[in-house]
């Protein structure tokens, strides 16, 4: 994958010598590297399915007659609360103890001053449709099936939801909704219920982005500031919302004989 994303970023830059594309534009650089990541992933998902005789469609399932969204919402609205809180107490902690770390993950996260056209248009695709797609038939689809035939599926829905993550600068809230978004797969038997999930989480976090955008350049100091000052907001979030998801957890973790929506036939 990191072959193939090099390969197609490099693809990018020989087309932008003859078309309007400017990679030396940080803004349109970042959508650049992120379309090459996808790329590459959507590529090895085709790949490693087709190799092990996968039925992709089976694979992404259909939502269940008469299911009710009503218990997805509230799952959505409690672990975005607590992904926020334990965010705030994250950064809190970082900014104590390691000070350098948490202003290289201020500015990585920061929106490009004056983004261009290219980055307006295509980032909300890649980060509200792109990414919960493939990000789901990955490590929920791909990864977890195989797992849990190694480790059993408990064991498996830690383990991709860790790994889930620690791929993302807020490693303890993208932990969370991992499992909820494994724990949502294994309940409906189908990965279009947590890629809605994710997608809507994705978007959610992508208006509130655009709402507190101040359109100013990033003045590291005082976002240094606002995060050690939101520390007790970020505690109170969490003590609110965690009870939620342990109590979702535990009613829905799957047991020591429980199948696989895949290998059961979906």
């Amino acid at each position: 994958m990191i072959f193939v994303t090099v390969i197609l970023y490099a693809a990018l830059h020989i087309l932008s010598l003859f078309t309007p594309l400017n990679l030396g534009d940080p803004s349109q650089a970042e959508v650049a590297g992120m379309a090459a990541g996808y790329g590459a992933l959507a590529g090895w998902l085709l790949w490693v399915c087709r190799r092990a005789g996968v039925d992709i469609r089976r694979l992404v399932g259909i939502v269940p007659d008469g299911y009710s969204w009503g218990m997805t919402l509230l799952l959505l609205a409690a672990t975005m609360a607590f992904s926020l809180g334990s965010w705030f107490v994250f950064a809190y902690g970082l900014s104590v103890a390691s000070p350098g770390v948490l202003e290289f993950l201020v500015e990585a996260l920061a929106t490009p001053l004056a983004p261009s056209l290219l980055y307006q248009l295509a980032m909300p695709i890649l980060v509200v449709v792109a990414a919960p797609l493939l990000e789901e038939v990955a490590f929920r689809g791909v990864l977890l099936n195989r797992w849990s035939h190694k480790w059993g599926v408990g064991r498996a829905v830690i383990a991709t939801s860790f790994v889930f993550g620690f791929l993302h600068a807020n490693p303890v809230g993208i932990t969370a909704v991992g499992i909820v978004a494994a724990l949502l797969y294994l309940r409906t038997r189908t990965l279009i219920v947590p890629i809605a999930f994710h997608a809507a989480n994705n978007l959610l976090a992508t208006v509130g982005g655009y709402v507190f955008e101040t359109g100013e350049a990033l003045d590291v100091a005082a976002e240094m500031q606002e995060i050690q000052q939101s520390g007790m907001l970020g505690i109170g979030l969490v003590v609110v919302t965690l009870p939620v998801l342990i109590w979702y957890m535990r009613r829905y973790w799957p047991g020591p004989e429980a199948g696989l929506p895949y290998g059961s036939g979906g």
